[in-house]
């Protein structure tokens, strides 16, 4: 199979399995329409649960992607390494590619726990300043 047929394929099964995944715990998150940096007084949130739900399917464990422009481990960032830039990518997704918005399924302290852990995948970023 060519390299441009498997990505077209692993990119259609990817926003099948979200879509399904979404539809089917969509009532079980609340909504947020708003992205506000969490308050100081935030519950802690564990993302791994979350990412697991939301992200694995097509980012792999551990952000381990089978293709290169979907992992999170020894790739080049195109929109930014700080967990803000990613907090906005999974806050408002990218147009053109499977990457779908989260910011009308997830809480904003859980988008930031996301990011944070999507970020930590990457052993070569430079730990972020508090």
């Amino acid at each position: 199979m060519s390299r441009t047929v498997f990505r077209n394929v692993a990119a259609g099964l990817c926003a099948i399995g979200v879509v399904g995944a979404i539809t089917l715990r969509a009532s079980f998150h609340p909504t947020s329409p708003n992205l506000h940096p969490p308050s100081p007084n935030a519950p802690q949130v564990d993302p791994a649960p979350l990412y697991r739900l939301h992200c694995q399917m097509c980012h792999g464990a551990n952000g381990k992607a089978p293709m290169p422009e979907m992992a999170f481990v020894d790739r080049k960032w195109t929109h930014g390494t700080s967990s803000a830039q990613m907090a906005k990518i999974i806050a408002e997704g990218v147009k053109g590619t499977p990457m779908m918005p989260f910011k009308n399924k997830l809480k904003p302290e859980q988008i930031t726990a996301l990011a944070k852990l999507v970020r930590s995948f990457d052993k070569r970023l430079k730990p972020e300043k508090q």
